[in-house]
This record gives structure tokens, C-alpha cells and sequence, in this order.
């Protein structure tokens, strides 16, 4: 993927009037945006905000794209995002569970190697983490949500 070609960052629509604030939300398909992806994530718990950070709408979140690395993140100028996007795995449930997505840095502790870690909700090693995302998953019969 061409990191200039999907651009992330913009205000979009999540298509629910109020998802809460406690948990990640994927609003998809969201003709806001070219990946028609759009993330609202909370603030981690400890993250200090940087300055001039605002809260968007309780509908809104930022329009979003798959990626491989911070490379993939490329933020268009009018995004309300201040420090930048990294790519991470924000959800452990739902039709997105452990895609790698860019990410708000506004609203999650990177660590200082930079990298978020994958949640353990998402080792494909662990037969237990169920998410159909994962290898080994669809089309086997000890999942049966995974088609």
C-alpha cells in the first residue's frame, strides 16, 4: 500500500448516534472517508492529552485505513489528530477484531520502541482467541462463527 494513497485523519460520521466512551467503535462503511473506515477510540487510561486536544462528537470519530506500519499513516492537514497516527490493533471483538489500523496517538501510550503492542486477544497461537481474523480461524469447524 502506498502510504500517500489513503490518507487518515479526517472527521467522520460513525453511523450511531451515541456509541459511548468506554470502548473502541469501527463505523464501516463510512462514506466519509477513501477506506470507508472510521475509528472513535477512547483516551487511555494515564494519557495525558496534548495541547490544544479536543474531543470530538460523541457520533464522530476519524477516518481510518488497514496498514503495516506507521508508514501507512499519512495524516491529511485537516485533521483534528496533533501528534500523528501509528498503526495498532485497537479492537479484540466485531468484524474487525486485530486488523492493524492507524490510530490517533492523541489517545493511546505508545511505547518509547514506538510500537503498540498486538493484544494477546489476538495470538493466533492461542486456540482460545476466537476473533475470525486470525489464521486458522474461518472455515474451521472449532470455530463455527468463522465462516
Amino acid at each position: 500500500m502506498a502510504a500517500c494513497d489513503n490518507q487518515v485523519g479526517r472527521i467522520c460520521d460513525l453511523g450511531v448516534e451515541n456509541p459511548g466512551n468506554t470502548e473502541a467503535v469501527m463505523g464501516s462503511p463510512s462514506l466519509d472517508c477513501q477506506s470507508k473506515l472510521c475509528l472513535k477510540i477512547p483516551v487511555t487510561a494515564g494519557k495525558v492529552a496534548p495541547e490544544g486536544f479536543r474531543t470530538l462528537a460523541a457520533n464522530r470519530g476519524m477516518c481510518t485505513s488497514t496498514c503495516e506500519d506507521d508508514g501507512d499513516c499519512d495524516k491529511v492537514p485537516e485533521s483534528p489528530c496533533i501528534t500523528g497516527f501509528t498503526c495498532g490493533v485497537p479492537l479484540v471483538v466485531g468484524p474487525f477484531c486485530c486488523d492493524k489500523v492507524c490510530i490517533c496517538k492523541d489517545y493511546v501510550i505508545v511505547p518509547e520502541d514506538g510500537t503498540i503492542d498486538r493484544p494477546d486477544a489476538c495470538d493466533p497461537g492461542n486456540a482460545a482467541n476466537a476473533c475470525c481474523n486470525l489464521a486458522g480461524r474461518p472455515g474451521n469447524p472449532q470455530y463455527p462463527n468463522c465462516p
